[in-house]
């Protein structure tokens, strides 16, 4: 009897109201179905986050259901409001949950007018300077893929502002990148600009990561201390030629009109608008999210700067430096093409040590997000085959299917990627690369 009061009372303690509603769970692996969209696996309970927070967009109404694997719970959800309800995991623990569909954005129409139909490249001053907190902590003088260590730019920070290297917010954003949080915070900082010294919000974005809430926010003010310490301002504004020379590198080197027709021309889905963040500081930590509001549909990423190689030709360089946002552009529209198809490519990758080493598997933990790698890449290199010359598409594509199988840990990626260029060569006129997906899951199941 002790047992269960105390439950309600962490409970009440938790949710703040004595009516959520409780479903009980044994695993704390959840599935969702939020509305048509059917994810397997795509919840993880976490007692510890209150609350844990399920975004969703909705416009007029739909129905999101968690599945446990003793219960459900269905909510018809409506824009702009929060549903709570309890998972009790294992009689013990209690998992406060958030259905949250108030969006984490806000395009206004006169946002909209200005920006549908263009793109942008940038870098962004705020989010400069949390790149240049990241050069300067452990992690990020150790890690090469996380911070671009190959420029005379990053020996200048470093000669610049080592002395730095201990301070307060230094060593807190690197607790964080040791706990993986590196993506989020560097996207979250992109909803940030300077007025003077002072950093506001903008308004535009609550937060431009995945999660539910924003990473980078609760050291804002510390943040700002640390930049007028350093007169970062100073330094940003020192660097605007070198920061325009790459964003004019950039623009060339990754055409985005060339890449953004060819996409449409192959899945029904639009987009209005492409926002393309960058830092020099960046070596391989990509990423990209999408925000839809009043049929507008942005999608802004998070990338590396320019080669600056004279290595290979300028269609080498372009296919080579195209794939880097290519494969954070696509995912855009394989994801919502691949949502449809779940079933399919649980059975079709339910062993997934065939086609990924362990390592691949610790960042891509189920065989969704397998597929969707292994479909990303292909798909690029169908790009890269319409678009350059047949000796410069050879070097591309062996070059994308040595990083996927040997660096990356995508095993099968070559056979898989032979079988799509064979699918795509033998499709009709009146197919597209999303007709596509049955034949290559049935070629998967098979293996």
């Amino acid at each position: 009897m002790k047992r269960y009061i105390i439950i309600i009372l962490l409970i009440i303690n938790s949710a703040c109201s004595s009516q959520t509603p409780i479903i009980e769970a044994n695993s704390s692996l959840v599935d969702i179905r939020d509305g048509e969209i059917w994810k397997k696996g795509g919840w993880s309970l976490a007692p510890e986050v209150k609350p844990d927070i399920y975004k969703t967009d909705v416009i007029t109404s739909k129905k999101v259901t968690f599945y446990t694997d003793l219960d459900s719970i269905s909510f018809t959800v409506e824009p702009k409001k929060e549903y709570d309800f309890i998972i009790l995991l294992n009689k013990k623990d209690t998992c406060w949950t958030q259905i949250n569909t108030i969006p984490h954005f806000d395009f206004n129409n006169k946002y909209i007018q200005k920006n549908s139909g263009n793109y942008s490249f940038e870098i962004p001053e705020v989010q400069e300077l949390v790149h240049l907190i990241f050069a300067l902590t452990p992690t990020g003088m150790d890690d090469k893929n996380m911070v671009n260590h190959r420029t005379a730019y990053y020996e200048e920070i470093l000669e610049k502002f080592s002395a730095y290297k201990n301070e307060p917010i230094i060593l807190k954003l690197d607790t964080l990148l040791k706990q993986g949080y590196y993506s989020r915070l560097k996207m979250d900082a992109c909803g940030f600009y300077f007025e003077e010294n002072q950093i506001k919000k903008d308004s535009v974005y609550k937060r431009l990561s995945w999660n539910g809430v924003n990473q980078i926010e609760p050291y804002i003010s510390e943040i700002e201390s640390f930049g007028k310490k350093i007169k970062f301002r100073k330094f940003y504004a020192e660097h605007k030629e070198y920061y325009s020379n790459l964003t004019s590198k950039i623009e060339k080197q990754m055409p985005i009109k060339k890449q953004w027709n060819w996409l449409e021309r192959q899945f029904d889905l639009k987009y209005d608008n492409y926002r393309i963040t960058f830092s020099p500081l960046v070596e391989g930590g990509h990423s990209t999210n999408n925000f839809i509001q009043n049929n507008f549909k942005q999608t802004v990423m998070f990338v590396c700067g320019p080669t600056e190689s004279t290595k290979y030709n300028e269609e080498i360089i372009e296919g080579l430096m195209t794939r880097v946002v290519f494969t954070e552009i696509d995912h855009n529209y394989v994801n919502p093409i691949s949502d449809k198809y779940q079933n399919e490519i649980n059975n079709s990758m339910n062993d997934l040590s065939k086609w990924t080493t362990k390592d691949a598997l610790s960042n891509y933990g189920n065989s969704y997000l397998v597929f969707n790698e292994y479909m990303t890449w292909s798909i690029f290199t169908l790009y890269a085959f319409d678009n350059y010359k047949t000796e410069n598409f050879e070097f591309i594509n062996n070059q994308v299917q040595l990083q996927m199988t040997e660096r990356r840990g995508f095993i099968k990626f070559e056979e898989f990627n032979k079988k799509m260029f064979e699918l795509y060569k033998e499709k009709s006129h009146d197919e597209s690369i999303k007709d596509l997906y049955p034949k290559i899951l049935s070629w998967c199941h098979d293996q």
